[in-house]
């Protein structure tokens, strides 16, 4: 789902970029969740968006607890 901003949508997507060059870099991995009143959500994890819905965020949290 794209926000309907396109500011806030490019900003997504360069910090998705940013977090993917940072974990290629350290090994590190990252969990981004961004929810709007009016439905907008975003979830990536590693920088890669597409998380399928199914997935629960605590799964994803899990991720990053080690």
């Amino acid at each position: 789902m794209e926000h309907p901003d396109r500011e806030v949508q490019s900003a997504i997507i360069r910090l998705n970029d940013a977090l993917c060059m940072w974990e290629r870099a350290t090994s590190r991995e990252s969990v981004l969740i961004i929810r709007e009143q009016g439905g907008f959500e975003h979830r990536s994890v590693s920088g890669k968006p597409g998380v399928p819905p199914d997935v629960p965020d605590d799964d994803l949290f899990n991720i990053v607890r080690g």
